[in-house]
């Protein structure tokens, strides 16, 4: 049974921001990519035209997903993820976890632990178990300002799977295509089996028998663009691969990421690949 062993005492406390009804100017004129004095990597923006839209906090700078409020911390093109804020809380349920962090095109990835609490129910969810050290639970508790007599606290972390990819020669003028990436999103039909009443928060682990949490307080979202590689999906730039993409809901997605030792976002109508 892979077991998650959380060894970092550090908590994420929420951080104060405000939803930005209007979209930040900038960037390009079919997809708007600045919020304030930051920029975004396609296929993420500020405008109807952009693949994933977000909102903006231009008072300070900070893309906002979607309409749920949650803060977006940062964003790996290399990997197609990003991390948000997910603040301890004993007064989230697990529908509003779920909510805050679902979209049409990204969900939690299996990289993701969450820690729930309020009548669980006990379930052998063999391979999606977290260990977590009951000093830590506490100060976690102390720090969401729980209240009550129930300190008991489940974990649940799916398990992540590999992936294979085919770099295409550069300096090619069409992306080479990946294969798909199977199971990469957290099970919400087993985290609901648990009936818990609360979604604590959340936690990063990597994929080995022992391992040691990054941080508390945040998750990361997997993303993906409409369509498939072969398909009409949105176009991925020269020395880019492209890989299709098991989505949560079964639908067919595709993911550009730019090869190994280049920068870039990966698409033809961002920012594409280049050295340094």
């Amino acid at each position: 049974m892979r077991r998650l062993v959380v060894l970092l005492l550090t908590v994420l406390l929420p951080h104060e921001n405000s939803c930005s009804a209007a979209a930040a100017s900038g960037g390009g004129i079919q997809c708007s990519r600045r919020c304030g004095s930051t920029t975004v990597p396609y296929p993420f923006g500020f405008s109807p035209g952009c693949p994933i839209p977000l909102s903006c906090d231009a008072s300070i700078s900070t893309p906002i997903l979607g309409r749920s409020g949650t803060t977006i911390h940062s964003f790996n093109s290399t990997t197609s993820t990003i991390v948000v804020s997910l603040p301890p809380s004993c007064t989230r349920s697990v529908p509003d976890a779920k909510k805050a962090l679902s979209g049409a095109n990204y969900g939690v990835s299996s990289h993701t632990g969450l820690f729930l609490r309020g009548g669980c129910r006990e379930i052998n969810a063999s391979g999606a178990e977290c260990s977590v050290p009951a000093s830590v639970m506490s100060r976690l508790l102390r720090t969401a300002q729980c209240v009550g007599n129930d300190t008991s606290v489940t974990c649940f972390a799916s398990s992540p799977m590999n992936s294979t990819a085919v770099a295409a020669p550069a300096p090619a003028p069409a992306p080479a295509l990946k294969s798909a990436y199977p199971n990469q999103f957290l099970r919400w039909e087993k985290v609901e089996a648990f009936r818990c009443g609360d979604a604590l928060t959340a936690a990063l682990y990597g994929d080995t028998d022992t391992v040691l949490s990054l941080e508390f307080g945040v998750a990361e979202l997997g993303w993906w663009v409409n369509g498939t590689c072969a398909g009409s999906g949105e176009l991925c730039a020269a020395n880019a691969t492209c890989t299709d993409v098991d989505t949560p809901s079964g639908k067919k997605g595709h993911r550009c990421a730019c090869q190994a030792g280049m920068n870039g976002d990966g698409f033809l109508a961002g920012d594409g690949c280049h050295y340094l």
